[in-house]
């Protein structure tokens, strides 16, 4: 009789962890969304990325893809957060491209974080990928066009949030004198940026300090 229990309770135990794995499969394939905000509840940032991935492979909504870059981005999976912020970015002159500018303009007032005026949500994105770029750029090449990629983003008036302020932070972290002394070279050579602009100064004599170091 004991025997017979417990087979019972074992196919039962059985029958349930195949039902909860189904429905797993199922909830993940059909609601990606819900299980992006799941996972990123109990911690899973990784996996909530992939999940806002898929979300945006379904329904094409920026803001999923932007959250799955923002995710990869984070956590270091540099090569992934690039790919997905290229596919966001767009080519030249492209539909996506003119998608991508128009997301980030209605994104301004509402991701703009307490205390803010003026809050750019482009230049926050594209400082974030030029920081993504530096981390994966080894040749000369690659590092010029991060540095151009930076300072197309970057507006006369630099912010906070600017793309070079992004990038300069990253290289004097990793304490990158040569990749200092290039930006500063650049940025100095830029007719666009007004120098006057205490952000200006301020990236200017940051990134003279790292590259002397």
């Amino acid at each position: 009789m004991k025997k017979l229990v417990l087979k019972t309770a074992l196919i039962t135990l059985g029958v349930t962890l195949v039902l909860a794995v189904s429905l797993f499969g199922i909830v993940s394939f059909c609601a990606p969304a819900s299980m992006m905000r799941f996972c990123e509840s109990i911690g899973l940032e990784n996996i909530s990325g992939d999940y806002a991935y898929q979300e945006y492979q379904n329904t094409k909504k920026l803001s999923y893809l932007a959250h799955s870059f923002e995710i990869a981005a984070s956590s270091g999976s540099y090569s992934v957060a690039d790919e997905r912020f290229e596919e966001l970015y767009g080519g030249d002159e492209s539909d996506e491209r003119t998608a991508f500018a128009d997301y980030c303009a209605g994104q301004n007032e509402v991701s703009m974080p307490d205390g803010v005026p003026d809050y750019d949500y482009r230049a926050y994105l594209c400082g974030r990928a030029a920081s993504v770029k530096y981390h994966l750029a080894l040749t000369d090449d690659e590092k010029a066009a991060v540095c151009a990629f930076a300072i197309s983003e970057s507006a006369a008036e630099l912010t906070p949030e600017s793309p070079l302020i992004s990038l300069a932070l990253a290289a004097i972290d990793k304490k990158d004198s040569a990749f200092c002394k290039l930006l500063l070279t650049r940025v100095r050579a830029e007719s666009k940026f007004n120098k006057e602009n205490p952000h200006y100064q301020n990236l200017v004599n940051f990134l003279e300090e790292a590259a002397n170091e």
